[in-house]
């Protein structure tokens, strides 16, 4: 195979988006260029979590780019047009369409080596149609839309059979499917997807991110940090606001982010006249660290619906800086057990206002206890979850398949 070290790697979303799952392809391309592949992106313009795109990025602007060493190509794909999931699919089939036509027309070449990333099957498609003759083509499934349709009702179930159809088709015509874990891998091979498929976890920058010490206040912040959405079942954090209104006003609430679900929790935090939780902005990248360990406890609220399949990939940067946080999540679920592993934060039920509170009061009135799993949870990253661990075998991986073609 001629040129075996130069990649191509298609992700719907990239840098500078700071959310979702923006950060981790921006840190699989930019360990592939430090480490001697050279690396071409392929993206959207970037607008997520917000409806609109980036300032900087409009009118066909900054579309060819070069950022620490990776070239960026952007396809003239913005934001959804409405927050339904059709429109999300259309979407995301103008994105495949917009990449198959650059590259009839040469604007982006077939490379040998191809990686893509998934929420978004139609990415890997078009990863799948960019890998050379006799190349490789590895997807990195970062969430299974097939069964997030599913457990959301979308569609009335119609959706989430042509999703299925779809996943299963295009990641069988890969040479590995990377999965998040174990419950992903096993979702996928019950849908019919017989590629070989190996479990590679989210990573932390654990040099980026350093533990802090705990900051000094007269009362107790909490913060939930992350997307707006309607996944996150943040109107469980709304719910745990009216109980500490009546037990605990020393206890202050922050969600920090962005998403389609911003305007419904202000409006729903105003109806109930609750002056104990508010709304703020995200941070920048490079302010991750500190943001995050400005919060004494944080939360990761889920639906269960939702949440089948993988961790939150918020909770290993809260243990990175030595922050406990509360997890909403149903027994045996994938949170759940990494509880039990890691003894670094603390699991409830989901949907069960006065049980939530109730972790949330008990690592409030404990600053020891917020101390030992903050340094439970540090030492558990370092061990497991540190960027050079992850990433240095999914390199690894990829160069091996490609040696073996």
């Amino acid at each position: 195979m001629s040129d075996p070290s130069s990649v191509l790697f298609v992700s719907r979303y990239y840098w500078p988006e700071l959310i979702g799952s923006a950060p981790f392809s921006t840190d699989i391309a930019e360990w592939l260029a430090a480490h001697g592949r050279p690396t071409t992106v392929v993206s959207g313009l970037p607008h997520y979590p917000h409806d609109d795109v980036f300032p900087a990025y409009r009118d066909g602007r900054c579309q060819r780019e070069t950022v620490c060493g990776v070239a960026v190509e952007r396809l003239s794909a913005g934001p959804p047009r409405g927050g339904s999931a059709v429109a999300r699919i259309v979407n995301e089939a103008e994105f495949l369409l917009r990449g198959l036509t650059t590259l009839v027309t040469g604007r982006i070449r077939r490379h040998p080596v191809v990686l893509a990333l998934c929420p978004s099957i139609l990415s890997v498609a078009l990863g799948v149609a960019a890998r050379r003759r006799g190349g490789v083509c590895i997807a990195v499934v970062h969430d299974i839309q097939s069964g997030l349709a599913e457990k959301l009702g979308m569609g009335g179930g119609n959706m989430a059979r042509l999703m299925r159809a779809a996943e299963r088709s295009i990641l069988n015509r890969t040479d590995l499917v990377a999965v998040l874990s174990s419950e992903m891998r096993d979702q996928l091979r019950s849908i019919g997807v017989t590629a070989p498929i190996e479990v590679i976890p989210l990573w932390v920058d654990t040099d980026h991110i350093q533990a802090a010490p705990a900051v000094a206040r007269p009362g107790v912040k909490v913060l939930y940090s992350g997307n707006l959405g309607r996944k996150q079942g943040l109107g469980q954090v709304v719910e745990l606001a009216r109980e500490l209104s009546n037990r605990r006003l020393d206890i202050e609430i922050v969600l920090r982010g962005n998403g389609n679900q911003a305007g419904d929790l202000l409006e729903q935090i105003r109806s109930l006249g609750l002056t104990n939780i508010q709304l703020a902005e995200l941070q920048p990248n490079e302010e991750l660290g500190p943001a995050l360990a400005a919060g004494d406890i944080h939360l990761v609220p889920q639906r269960p619906d939702a949440a089948a399949f993988a961790v939150p990939s918020k909770v290993f940067n809260i243990m990175a800086v030595g922050r406990p946080f509360v997890a909403t999540a149903l027994p045996d679920s994938v949170l759940w057990r990494l509880q039990r592993q890691s003894g670094a934060f603390l699991c409830v039920p989901p949907d069960d206002p006065p049980t939530f509170a109730e972790a949330v009061i008990r690592l409030a009135d404990d600053g020891r206890l917020r101390q030992e799993l903050g340094r439970r949870g540090r030492e558990f990253v370092e061990a497991h979850y540190a960027k050079p661990r992850i990433l240095g075998h999914l390199v690894d991986r990829l160069d091996a398949i490609a040696a073996a073609k």
